[in-house]
């Protein structure tokens, strides 16, 4: 057997134990950090685990229009070191979609969506654009066929038509999000905005701000924003990674731990803040979110971090050397 074949079946072999109760995550992160074929190959097995759950837009889609019952869907019991695959399908299925129709009474009229942290919403807008909302989120909808919508909390990607007639903005954190017609995906948490785009472009803007303060990103282009310290970051991702949480997987390319520590905050347990002595570490892999509370030991096996959980807020700080 080939070294890529036995990286690969070992890379299976720990992804079916993430959820365990006696998972060794110290023995893991060794694994991980001893061939960099190690790492490559888990990734392999975590966005394959995630595509299997791809069928489930295709289930919500066949959901009635106006049903705001969450289904539970019963997953096949899968036999031998492969039933890590029903872990993708279980996180996109037992979150529970819920697919709605946004159609305002009036363009000042407001409608608010809010999930728990076992539930996302596809919403379906009043201009045929397409909302997904994230667990953990509190988004709210008005502006009839020119949608605005405001992300207080969490996230939402948007799949908007191209319809140069009228523009879909979306605000969070003191920012807006312009767009005519593109694939993109917004998070607003822990006094942090992230914007990144699948396909075509938008404008990102302070509100308030000039067309001389618009940034204009691209697919493949992500602006991490700290509004509090008027920092902004760009960066380059896969745009077919773009939203990759509506596949039950987290997947990041050098992304700052406090972005990093926003997302988990939205599926664990408790909310996460990073110390200054882990400020500066940057993540790159892949997290299955699952039912999130495996997300801080995953990554505490990829990165020299621990966490402490003192007053109900899970700390990250820098393990002592």
């Amino acid at each position: 057997m080939s070294d890529a074949r036995i990286a690969i079946d070992d890379a299976a072999s720990w992804h079916a134990r993430l959820d365990s109760l006696d998972m060794d995550w110290e023995s893991f992160g060794a694994w991980l950090d001893a061939n960099p074929s190690h790492r490559s190959a888990y990734d392999r097995i975590a966005l394959l685990d995630a595509e299997i759950g791809e069928a489930a837009p295709a289930i919500a889609a066949a959901m009635p229009a106006n049903d705001d019952t969450v289904s539970e869907m019963a997953i096949p019991a899968r036999s031998g070191r492969w039933r890590w695959a029903a872990l993708g399908t279980g996180g996109a299925l037992a979150a529970g979609l819920a697919v709605l129709l946004a159609v305002p009474s009036a363009e000042t009229a407001e409608q608010l969506y809010t999930t728990g942290r076992s539930e996302t919403r596809a919403v379906t807008l009043a201009d045929g654009s397409h909302m997904q909302i994230d667990r953990g989120s509190r988004v709210s909808v008005s502006g009839g066929t020119s949608p605005v919508i405001e992300i207080a909390d969490g996230a939402a990607s948007f799949a908007v038509r191209h319809d140069p007639s009228r523009l879909l903005m979306v605000r969070a954190g003191g920012y807006e999000v312009r767009d005519i017609g593109t694939r993109f995906d917004v998070v607003s948490a822990q006094g942090r905005v992230a914007v990144t785009v699948a396909e075509g472009a938008v404008g990102v803007t302070p509100v308030g701000g000039s067309a001389a303060d618009t940034t204009t990103l691209h697919a493949g282009q992500s602006l991490d924003i700290t509004p509090s310290k008027q920092i902004a970051e760009r960066r380059t991702v896969d745009p077919a990674r773009v939203s990759d949480w509506t596949d039950g997987r987290l997947d990041y390319d050098g992304a700052p731990l406090t972005l990093v520590a926003a997302d988990i905050s939205r599926y664990a347990d408790a909310p996460l803040m990073v110390d200054p002595s882990a400020a500066d570490l940057r993540f790159s892999g892949v997290l299955t979110i699952g039912d999130g509370s495996r997300l801080v030991d995953q990554l505490r096996a990829v990165l020299p971090i621990r966490a402490r959980n003192v007053g109900g807020v899970v700390h990250l700080d820098a393990r002592p050397r």
